[in-house]
């Protein structure tokens, strides 16, 4: 990376102004590029909310009393009352004031479209088969010690529900207008970050509440529970990850390349590395970091020295440089130069060679069968 390469030692034939020009220009573009890569991974998760033409069901749930403390009282005094709502009624004239609406006290759901199932002492489970505004009575024994009900929305239709959880004080109205998401998400992220689909898919009921003051009659809680009408199906929710491995990797290659070409093109171009991680950290151990040197010692140790880090000028008695020429063209024929083409001409001259003096000795000409060398 241009930023490692960047710091001392820096180049002799260079002034020390331009190496730290350079080296705080490449520390820059390197911050540039992790606040990339930063704000990246901060784009992952999106979600895409789009209407289905399904229609759903009023939900079942559990009412349940509940108390502050861990005991529960076991007087079974928890009773509801099911009624239609009445567009025409205002609700909060009918809770607190004297005049009652008769509308109210009439119950205009047949047995057929709701059931109520007592669970245990102090919970009630309700199912309905009826869409639309519902309001509930509900009443206990003002001598229990009951503080607040549990409501747990379980099944639309036969679908779970979740989140299901959501709790009432008593002695107060509340107006709950509900709609269901189907949420589409991932079992784990780490399949979302790796570009593959959606694997789970969730019921999710949303519920807006409001909440009214407290009522005259504190033995009187009332739950008002209707369809929103902002939505009149289900929504489709789909959690998608706007960047998975794949994009990161092209989004980071092509930003990476953009500012090394800036660098390139400011800097020039840093030396070529022939060694990665792997040959310089993985062949450090023993003993692969033994076989390693022996190889490099056999390939590129000769009698002229080392080259490029031992001086040519100061050969050793008896060594020639054409040993030491020999040894760097080795070195750039197998990690830097491609010798192809310069092979395929070597075979060529030979060929070529051979012919010339194939047709000399036929002739009879033997002074010539060395001269030429292309």
């Amino acid at each position: 990376m241009f930023l490692l390469e960047s710091f001392p030692p820096f180049r002799t034939t260079e002034p020390k102004f331009f190496s730290k020009l350079r080296l705080l220009t490449a520390f820059v573009l390197s911050c540039a590029l992790g606040y990339y890569i930063w704000n990246s991974f901060s784009k992952f998760i999106s979600e895409l909310d789009e209407k289905l033409g399904i229609s759903y069901s009023y939900p079942s749930f559990e009412i349940c009393a509940k108390t502050l403390n861990n005991k529960q009282n076991v007087d079974s005094s928890l009773n509801i009352s099911l009624y239609r709502f009445d567009p025409n009624l205002d609700i909060t004239s009918y809770l607190y004031n004297d005049n009652k609406d008769t509308r109210l006290n009439t119950p205009s759901l047949s047995d057929k479209d709701y059931n109520f199932t007592n669970v245990d002492d102090s919970c009630i489970k309700f199912s309905s088969y009826y869409f639309g505004d519902l309001i509930f009575i509900i009443t206990y024994n003002n001598t229990s010690n009951y503080n607040y009900f549990e409501i747990n929305f379980t099944y639309n239709g036969y679908t779970p529900i979740f989140p299901n959880q959501y709790f009432i004080a008593t002695g107060r109205c509340y107006v709950y207008e509900f709609y269901y998401k189907k949420r589409k998400s991932y079992s784990l992220s780490l399949l979302g970050f790796l570009g593959f689909d959606t694997d789970q898919v969730d019921m999710i009921i949303e519920i807006e509440n409001q909440e009214f003051a407290q009522l005259p009659n504190n033995s009187i809680t009332v739950l008002r529970l209707e369809p929103s009408n902002k939505y009149d199906t289900i929504t489709s929710e789909v959690v998608k990850y706007d960047n998975n491995v794949i994009k990161l990797l092209e989004n980071f290659g092509g930003f990476y390349s953009a500012i090394s070409g800036l660098f390139i093109l400011l800097f020039g171009a840093s030396k070529l590395s022939p060694w990665g991680i792997c040959q310089i950290h993985l062949l450090r151990c023993w003993p692969l970091h033994r076989k390693f040197k022996k190889h490099l010692a056999r390939r590129y140790v000769s009698r002229a020295g080392i080259p490029l880090v031992e001086d040519p000028r100061k050969l050793p008695a008896g060594s020639k440089i054409e040993d030491r020429v020999a040894v760097l063209e080795n070195l750039l024929r197998e990690y830097y130069i491609d010798d192809y083409f310069l092979d395929m001409l070597r075979k060529s001259r030979k060929k070529y060679l051979n012919i010339h003096n194939e047709n000399l000795e036929l002739l009879g000409d033997d002074d010539d069968a060395d001269m030429i060398y292309v």
